[in-house]
């Protein structure tokens, strides 16, 4: 251990008489380890002062800076003429190289809108990744691709639009179950003439336009009604579309009409290690696209500063080069045109900070001379708003990111839809499961997977009510029935039973029974030890998903993405099943020994 300690301290004080002799110039360090990976990349006004404090005195107090020091074999550096040019090559060093020890951007997906075809007699809601110059009107960004899609649904519902396809549309002789269960106007079949349809498709629309307050509080007077006459799955469905709406419209809300103004605003959310920046864009008053970023290799003991000083560095560089590229190829710059986000400025010439940090920039002036943005904290109450807003969407996107560390991704979706043959992307997919003992305190779960991952707000627990003994199929009859007989609940994309043809069978039967459509339905069945007592070792079945249709079922080999979320799902069914099962079951011996 003391040769240890020996070596890191030679190694301190190599390195220390190397950066001693380092220029005193403005530039670029690059530390490197043994092998000469890059470890971290930065700028500095005096290379020599700057180097040499990561290996004079003792330990660092910050952590990752004393991880970092412990790794470094060497160094080397790149002069520029200005601290300036050394702000543009750190950025781009950092975006090669990509060094574990530097934050780092990495660009979330785009974010969702919702477009109206406005040309059409019988317009939809439909939901979209992308913006066209196709005379369309569009809505959003939404911070939420989840929460865009229970709008849009909830919308469609409540103002008795249409959701079919224009092909569909287009060829039906006959209204659809939805308009005989009054969720659609019947445009179809010109139940209802085209200027009535507009009138409602415009009351939607200023919903999306942020002026959400009297459907919320039709909402909230829905939710505390079922709270009073104790239907708290109502309520909890009521308490979810509140949420969603909110999410959806309070970024809409803050959209400065009548202003001409063009200003970027930065949210920042952190929960221990991880890390997500937001920024806002609004052009001539118009909010027109956020922008998401989970910052990679962030620690808790870094400040807000020093995360945003390397967020909005290299955001800012790179919207410099995104405008050269576009210059070049057009010529000129654009100017804006209604709702498309790409004939807009990458830079405007404010930056809105959170007032917590905005005040403690070192050096803002050297982002203004280099990359022409002013950093400045909110001047009055509307862009403390925009701030708070900006917040809220950073922190809603950590929570995403954080639950899909913890889910399956879309890769397993769409693995998912192919293997299983189904005809849309199961985003929303609920697994159902009966635990009793003989039939006694016997009990159902619902679980719900959202986008790969775990929604616990939406499990739900269910107590048999109509059957007795020990008949699993007659169970998982009532609580299919009791779901799905609830049509103002979510329909999933896909629901799982667990068990086998004859689980299947009954939870066809029911939706058939019910009418649903849209619902896909699978039986998986699992894995089987295999009797087979002359082998000496012993061999198990694949996980087996029963379709449909289907004499044979298809076979899940362990290593797919399909396998792991469909057993991750199953397995949460049963866990929470068995759970209320025990519960129940240790009440009743409560009661029966006292």
């Amino acid at each position: 251990m003391e040769m240890q300690v020996e070596s890191l301290a030679k190694k301190r004080s190599r390195l220390l008489e190397q950066a001693k002799e380092a220029s005193s110039s403005a530039g670029v360090y690059l530390m490197k380890d043994h092998a000469g990976v890059i470890l971290y990349v930065g700028k500095a006004k005096s290379l020599k002062n700057r180097v040499s404090s990561y290996f004079q005195g003792a330990e660092h107090e910050v952590g990752r800076i004393e991880m970092l020091v412990a790794r470094i074999h060497h160094f080397d550096v790149i002069l520029t003429e200005t601290e300036s040019e050394a702000l543009i090559l750190e950025a781009t060093l950092i975006k090669k190289h990509k060094p574990k020890f530097n934050v780092r951007l990495k660009d979330d997906k785009s974010y969702p809108f919702i477009k109206i075809q406005a040309n059409d007699n019988y317009p939809r809601l439909e939901w979209t990744r992308k913006v066209l110059r196709d005379g369309a009107r569009y809505y959003g960004p939404f911070p939420s691709a989840w929460s865009a899609r229970q709008v849009l649904k909830l919308l469609t519902e409540t103002f008795k639009l249409r959701d079919c396809s224009d092909n569909t549309f287009n060829h039906r002789s006959r209204p659809c179950i939805l308009y005989q269960m009054e969720k659609c106007s019947g445009p179809c079949v010109k139940a209802i003439s085209p200027q009535l349809y507009r009138e409602s498709l415009d009351e939607a629309a200023a919903v999306l336009q942020g002026k959400g307050d009297p459907l919320i509080r039709t909402l909230e007077r829905g939710m505390k009604q079922a709270s009073e006459r104790l239907d708290y799955e109502v309520a909890g469905e009521y308490r979810d579309q509140i949420k969603n709406l909110k999410m959806v419209t309070e970024t809409q809300g803050v959209v400065r009409a009548g202003r001409d103004v063009s200003i970027d605003v930065v949210g920042l959310a952190r929960e221990g290690a991880d890390a997500h920046g937001a920024i806002l864009q609004i052009r001539r008053g118009k909010m027109i696209a956020v922008k998401h970023y989970h910052l990679q290799n962030t620690e808790d003991s870094m400040s807000d500063v020093e995360i945003l000083s390397d967020f909005l560095t290299q955001y800012y560089v790179q919207a410099q080069r995104d405008e050269e590229k576009r210059d070049e190829k057009l010529g000129a710059a654009p100017s804006f045109e209604g709702e498309d986000s790409r004939f807009i400025t990458a830079r405007p010439k404010d930056v809105l900070l959170p007032e917590s940090s905005g005040r403690k920039f070192e050096d803002p002036a050297l982002f203004e001379k280099v990359l022409g943005v002013t950093l400045r904290v909110a001047e009055d109450k509307e862009e403390e708003q925009l701030i708070n807003v900006a917040r809220a969407n950073a922190e809603h996107a950590l929570e995403l990111h954080s639950k899909k560390e913890q889910g399956h991704g879309l890769a397993a979706l769409e693995d998912v839809q192919k293997r299983l043959h189904l005809l849309s992307l199961p985003q929303r997919i609920e697994c159902y499961d009966i635990s009793n003992i003989g039939g006694e305190d016997a009990v159902a779960s619902r679980v719900v997977f959202l986008e790969g991952a775990p929604e616990k707000s939406l499990y739900r627990r269910y107590k048999i009510k109509t059957v007795q003994g020990a008949n699993d199929f007659a169970m998982m009859k009532e609580v299919l029935g009791r779901r799905f007989q609830r049509t103002e609940d979510n329909f999933p994309d896909l629901v799982v039973v667990d068990g086998g043809k004859g689980q299947l069978a009954q939870a066809e039967a029911i939706l058939e029974e019910l009418n649903v459509q849209g619902v896909e339905v699978v039986g998986l069945a699992k894995a089987r030890t295999e009797s087979a007592f002359k082998k000496k070792e012993v061999e198990s079945s694949l996980e087996r998903v029963f379709l449909p249709n289907r004499k044979n079922p298809v076979a899940l080999y362990p290593h797919t993405h399909a396998c792991k979320l469909l057993s991750h799902i199953r397995d949460e069914a049963h866990r929470f099943a068995i759970a209320y099962h025990r519960n129940l079951r240790g009440k009743r011996s409560l009661k029966s020994n006292q």
